[in-house]
């Protein structure tokens, strides 16, 4: 893809990490540069919601028409009423695609429709315009095509100096249908998306610096060998970081660029998974810049929370997911790590997000081992503000591990780690398997059979107090090759999890075969013919 159009996600960003949210990113009325000679009057056309010119429109299937803004802003008072007219240009979408080697095609000038008939008036003494609507209509547009809009000025007019550059708004408008089919054995067989698999909360993460997040929707479950299942309740998108600033002292939500794409791209890439009931929501890291979730003070986290709050809010993302790598803080003249500081985080990212927004984290080593003490919490109780956790125990190159936190945080009898409650957090929301993706080279067909029979044993004993099974490795195609992939290896545990799957016979020693078949399977073939077809890694 031709990187010349430069998507404006970055720019945006700016203005959101500086506090306002969606709705306050707006054209500023404020002076323009005058570059007009030193007695004239310059002028500009803008977008009504954004510094740029160079716009990206997303549009879906059955949402109807888009609307955008426009304005006309100028250097200098107007010593008359001035009014503009702003129409469609083929031409200078043609010229843009020559000049900078794109080929997008042309935007229908009749799919574009103007209020107030594209007239703008900038009334005597004042710089800019009234704001009024351009409708951008999606009849007959072509899926997965890119299309080029040029919007510029009708004609010129006395008394302004008029810069060309400054006279155009390009739009870049991508057309999506919804994906309503699948096809888990060929091209030939066609059928509708399933349903999640009921009666469990599977939770998956996606690298968007490897692969696409629709890489999710792609993996399944097969039960009593005809039925599929798809799979992926919560699906949390990385690769986001805390980043730090030491003139400012300022801590900084990092998306990356690879995450930046997939976010300014959200019909393409995400909203297929949320229209099939599906939670996407941001995983933040520590960045390894010294600051991280342990150590912001209160004005940092306030503007942090700020920034979180304004990412989630225009990317209609569904939640966040807080995964703190402890061993990241042991930078020379960072402030001293708080038991407070991550708590207060939590419970202002609580305050700010909406409602129905996800807060999740993961509970692993000295970051998160404090959260059963309210008082060293700083009062907070930290389960009363996340929706969900699980422990960060996993390791391709290790045994699985299952954890049910006590009080004690006394040996485990299916882990070497421990961890105690987190206060507030009822066990029903506590994810206690997390399972890794095992290689399908040695050890990993081992280590997959050992994870299936320690489910199974601890299942058996009573250990499970929920539904909610995690995989934290990265999701990834057919790298391995051959039927059995990692990642199908890290799903098949899954019939030893189910209530109706299978248990343990311990007078036996061996497995008690359960009243339903469950296996892992996919919802598109080409992930089982190798990685040379895998079109789910990054396309950008």
């Amino acid at each position: 893809m031709n990187n010349s159009f430069k998507y404006f996600a970055l720019s945006m960003l700016l203005v959101a990490m500086t506090g306002c949210t969606a709705g306050d990113i707006t054209q500023a009325g404020g002076t323009l540069p005058n570059e007009a000679p030193m007695n004239s009057m310059g002028g500009q056309l803008c977008s009504g919601k954004t510094f740029s010119n160079m716009i990206t429109v997303g549009m879906y299937q059955d949402d109807g028409p888009a609307t955008e803004e426009i304005v006309y802003m100028l250097t200098k008072p107007a010593t008359t009423t001035v009014t503009i007219k702003a129409v469609p240009s083929p031409a200078l979408a043609t010229k843009y695609n020559e000049e900078n080697n794109t080929d997008m095609k042309e935007f229908p000038v009749e799919n574009v429709t103007f209020e107030n008939g594209g007239s703008l008036t900038v009334p005597t003494g004042k710089k800019i315009s009234e704001t009024i609507g351009v409708t951008l209509s999606p009849e007959g547009l072509e899926a997965g095509t890119l299309y080029l809009l040029a919007i510029t000025l009708e004609q010129d007019f006395a008394g302004i100096d008029l810069q060309a550059t400054k006279q155009v708004i390009y739009y870049r408008i991508g057309f999506m249908e919804k994906i309503t089919t699948c096809n888990p054995e060929g091209e030939w067989d066609t059928q509708e998306i399933p349903p999640l698999l009921p009666d469990l909360t599977s939770v998956f993460y996606v690298n968007t610096e490897v692969y696409q997040p629709s890489i999710a929707a792609a993996w399944a479950v097969q039960v009593d060998w005809w039925q599929l299942f798809s799979l992926g309740n919560i699906v949390n998108l990385k690769r986001a970081t805390i980043g730090y600033d030491v003139a400012s002292q300022r801590a900084s939500l990092e998306l990356g660029s690879d995450l930046s794409y997939v976010l300014e791209h959200r019909d393409k890439y995400i909203r297929h998974l949320q229209e099939y009931e599906r939670k996407v929501c941001l995983c933040i890291e520590n960045g390894g810049q010294g600051v991280g979730f342990c150590n912001m003070n209160d004005n940092q986290i306030t503007d942090f929370v700020r920034q979180v709050k304004a990412v989630v809010e225009r990317y209609y993302l569904d939640g966040v997911n807080l995964w703190d790598d402890d061993s990241k803080y042991s930078k020379a003249g960072m402030p001293e790590l708080s038991t407070t500081s991550y708590p207060l985080l939590i419970r202002k990212l609580r305050e700010a997000l909406p409602p129905d927004k996800l807060l999740t984290l993961v509970d692993k080593g000295n970051a998160t081992e404090y959260f059963y003490d309210v008082a060293k919490c700083g009062g907070v109780e930290v389960g009363k503000y996340i929706d969900y956790a699980w422990h960060g125990y996993f390791s391709p190159t290790e045994e699985l591990q299952i954890i049910n936190p006590n009080p004690e945080g006394s040996a485990q009898a299916y882990s070497k780690y421990t961890r105690k409650p987190i206060a507030g957090l009822n066990e029903t929301y506590y994810g206690n398997v997390n399972v890794p993706c095992y290689s399908g080279n040695s050890p990993g067909p081992v280590l997959k059979e050992l994870a299936s029979k320690t489910i199974a044993q601890w299942r058996t004993k009573g250990g499970k107090k929920n539904n909610i099974m995690v995989y934290g490795s990265d999701l990834i195609g057919n790298e391995y090759g051959g039927y059995e992939t990692a990642v199908l290896a890290m799903l098949e545990p899954i019939a030893n999890f189910m209530d109706d799957g299978n248990g343990w016979d311990f007078e036996n020693n061996d497995f008690l075969w359960g009243s339903a078949f469950y296996s892992g399977h996919w919802l598109d073939w080409t992930l089982n013919v190798g990685p040379e077809k895998d079109h789910y890694k990054k396309d950008w």
